[in-house]
């Protein structure tokens, strides 16, 4: 599946010079900031697959869909935390892309800021209104389960320097996490019980190394 993903990526790259143009130039960014172990290339470049998966079954404009998930964590870039990067993210769309030397126009402009804003969907509360925002959100909420989810769960807790207290209370709410799209409803089933199980056997075994206030 992932090889015929990438083909569709090399296809969209290739009939778009601004969407090229975009994928390169935030590909140059994250892969200087070395800092972002979790929120990196590597993740923009996964949730980029995983619009198409979504974007194309859904009906979505891809021409929002693509740039917005490539570029749905840059709030990151300019020192934004993990509650306000999709803000940050919007608000310095412009500014990131004029750094860039790339131009949209305005309501192109406004619709991607609009997918970045929202990108974070039920995990932060937020309500993605169009449906390119939804499939966006839902590109990204993918990574939160399965296998791929413990992962960059792991990579975050390094990112952030999270309590492993904090990290086991995330995989234990992924069970409560919702996708906007029903093809990214259906992505999940299954995949967030493998995210809760691990949760609950790293719990019981990390247990026992908690240090108490008797140390």
């Amino acid at each position: 599946m992932n090889t015929d993903l990438q083909t569709k990526l090399k296809q969209y790259l290739t009939a778009d010079p601004t969407f090229r143009a975009i994928y390169d130039y935030t590909r140059q960014r994250f892969e200087a900031a070395t800092a972002l172990t979790a929120h990196n290339w590597e993740h923009a470049y996964r949730d980029t697959l995983n619009a198409i998966i979504i974007g194309e079954a859904e009906g979505a404009d891809m021409a929002i869909v693509l740039p917005a998930a490539v570029m749905h964590d840059i709030g990151f870039l300019y020192g934004a935390t993990g509650k306000t990067h999709g803000a940050v993210g919007a608000d310095k769309l412009a500014d990131y892309l004029h750094e860039g030397h790339i131009d949209l126009p305005a309501d192109k402009l406004a619709h991607i800021a609009a997918c970045i804003r929202t990108h974070k969907g039920s995990m932060h509360g937020e309500v993605p209104e169009t449906l390119e925002a939804k499939v966006v959100s839902d590109a990204d909420m993918l990574e939160k389960f399965g296998p791929i989810g413990v992962y960059q769960g792991i990579r975050t807790f390094t990112e952030f320097n999270y309590d492993a207290a904090i990290i086991i209370d995330r995989f234990t709410s992924a069970a409560e996490l919702i996708c906007q799209t029903a093809t990214g409803q259906r992505l999940i089933t299954g995949q967030q019980q493998f995210v809760t199980d691990f949760a609950q056997a790293l719990r019981a075994a990390y247990q026992p190394y908690q240090e108490t206030d008797h140390v």
